[in-house]
């Protein structure tokens, strides 16, 4: 889990108060890849971290999740340079 933000309360005001959204095609990027990276993290590692038999994540799967970390990190910095105003 990723350390919070020293202002991600104001933040999160703010986004409430002014009704700040992320236009749809944002979002539906965001929630479909992210989405799918993230289950597939979770289907990878909770193979071996849940249940009574907790074993060692083994290098290929170690290695398939770092592919899918990776895939967020390209699909963020693809959207950032998208959007970023010049």
């Amino acid at each position: 889990m990723a350390n919070p933000l020293p202002n991600e309360k104001e933040l999160y005001d703010r986004i409430e108060k002014e009704k700040l959204s992320i236009p749809a095609p944002i979002f539906e990027l965001l929630y479909h890849h992210i989405g799918n990276d993230v289950y597939a993290i979770a289907s990878i590692a909770g193979l071996h971290v849940t249940g009574e038999d907790k074993e060692v994540v083994p290098v290929e799967d170690a290695e398939k999740i770092i592919k899918h970390c990776s895939q967020i990190k390209i699909l963020l910095k693809k959207i950032d340079e998208a959007t970023r105003h010049k």
